[in-house]
């Protein structure tokens, strides 16, 4: 049992014992409850003022009854609460309220069930995006070697499956959970909890087998990831063509380790009030104005690969672009509307 449950079933039971005591002696000694209330406080503390003192032989008996059980209880007590303090359990309850209620308070945060091999990718890249997010597991040693690494980690101990942890996560405000325990069939049960807890509750979640990628879709998931799967496809890759992956990484390395090159991949959308919406590539003019380079665009469920020039921008399409870290902050610009050639 732990500590504190300890020292809040000793609290009630010496509360009871001092409540009963004092109705007897009010019976017995005939004087108003309050009275005995103090007499029975300052005897079970072997206080002892001497200004009040039983007077029937019964009233006697049971204080001798009382003190025999009673002060041993308090001393317990005491001893319970002493040794909670001088462990430190006291500073961390403490530390644990703090933290629940800073939970209480997120909205629009991540939740990050089971924080194992996969967990913990996934925590250090929210972290190092400052996209603040819960970790919920059942292992708090391990979680609380993560809180030790990072300022400001907020952890739940305690099974992701179960309403009242997801509750303590916060989920009614939550954007996204990402499902990352380690069988298929916890992930398909948490999926389903998260859906019943919040409906629109945006879910990726993780797949071992192949065959359970549909079931965690049929649950609810969004988006599912198949680590064995992507890993698989990118060594056949890699081993068959490497050309094509090796290439972008190998550049990307070249030009941060050796250029000091800040390098990225972002995908945009564009919106319906762009200025950019049906305009070809060659009047959207992108590179000459960012710098960017448009590698992709998706529209629907179709993918163009380095478009043509004569391609039209529409409402609804995702292009994905690839420069330096201004170049994308220049896109971005552009697309909001906020693009000054001036700026550069």
């Amino acid at each position: 049992m732990k500590a504190r449950n300890k020292i809040i079933i000793v609290a009630i039971l010496s509360m009871l014992l001092i409540l009963t005591y004092a109705y007897l002696i009010s019976v017995i000694e005939n004087v108003d409850y309050f009275t005995a209330l103090y007499f029975s406080v300052i005897t079970i503390t072997t206080t002892g003022y001497g200004d009040f003192v039983p007077k029937t032989t019964l009233g006697k008996a049971i204080t001798v009854i009382y003190l025999c059980l009673g002060v041993g209880i308090v001393m317990y007590l005491f001893s319970l609460i002493a040794e909670y303090i001088a462990e430190g359990k006291f500073g961390e309850y403490m530390r644990m309220k703090i933290m629940e209620n800073k939970i209480k308070k997120l909205k629009d945060h991540y939740i990050v069930c089971g924080y194992g091999r996969l967990g913990r990718v996934v925590g250090s890249y929210l972290i190092k995006e400052n996209i603040p997010f819960v970790a919920i597991d059942v292992r708090e040693d391990v979680l609380k070697e993560e809180a030790e690494k990072y300022d400001n980690f907020l952890y739940i101990v305690g099974d992701a499956k179960k309403n009242e942890t997801l509750k303590k996560a916060n989920i009614e405000n939550a954007k996204c959970l990402i499902a990352c325990l380690p069988t298929d069939a916890d992930n398909v049960f948490l999926t389903l909890t998260a859906k019943e807890l919040k409906s629109d509750i945006l879910i990726t979640a993780k797949a071992n087998e192949f065959e359970s990628i549909k079931k965690l879709k049929i649950a609810g998931a969004n988006k599912v990831v198949s680590p064995y799967l992507i890993g698989g496809l990118r060594m056949a890759v890699l081993s068959t063509k490497r050309g094509v992956l090796d290439f972008l990484e190998t550049f990307i390395e070249v030009a941060k380790g050796e250029y000091g090159e800040d390098i990225n991949l972002k995908k945009f959308l564009i919106k319906k009030d762009s200025e950019l919406s049906y305009k070809t590539l060659r009047d959207a003019d992108i590179r000459k104005k960012t710098g960017a380079t448009i590698l992709g665009i998706k529209r629907k469920d179709q993918f163009f690969i380095n478009p043509f020039p004569d391609f039209i921008l529409k409402p609804g399409d995702v292009i994905y672009a690839f420069g330096t870290e201004e170049s994308i902050k220049n896109l971005e610009r552009l697309l909001e509307g906020k693009y000054d050639r001036k700026d550069n």
